[in-house]
């Protein structure tokens, strides 16, 4: 190896380091850099159906545990767009349907994803609130 190859390699490593020390979450100094640089993602779900949801989320803030939304309640979580995050989503809309989604994906270009869990199925609402998209529930059957 030579010595700019070396070198070049130390630089990478140095501005790595850098750039994590400010992404970490207890570091004061995370939100205001974090905010400039990343795009901020919101996603939204609310249970629409006539009946108590389970549910589980896997977004990082969440403890991963069940819980039960009432209807007419919802939830909510934040979080920056880096290095093309996936967010995952468990309902249980009944014995046959039931299922995780992607409450956030890169592919989905929402930046305020608002889900609307409904007895027939999990749609994500357009941003004008008007259309609404159902989204197939996948990793069925007897994993939860």
């Amino acid at each position: 190896m030579t010595a700019a190859c070396k070198c070049n390699i130390a630089k990478c490593a140095i501005f790595i380091i850098f750039l994590t020390s400010f992404l970490e979450p207890s570091s004061s100094l995370s939100i205001p850099l974090v905010d400039k640089l990343f795009q901020k993602i919101t996603v939204t779900i609310s249970n629409d159906a006539d009946h108590e949801i389970p549910y589980m989320c896997g977004d990082g803030e969440h403890d991963k545990k069940l819980h039960t939304m009432k209807p007419g309640e919802y939830m909510s979580f934040e979080f920056h767009d880096i290095m093309f995050p996936l967010k995952w989503c468990y309902v249980y809309l009944g014995e046959s349907k039931h299922g995780v989604f992607w409450a956030y994906a890169v592919k989905l270009r929402c930046t305020e994803c608002t889900w609307s869990l409904r007895n027939d199925g999990v749609f994500l609402l357009a941003p004008d609130g008007q259309e609404s998209s159902s989204h197939e529930l996948f990793l069925k059957g007897d994993y939860f």
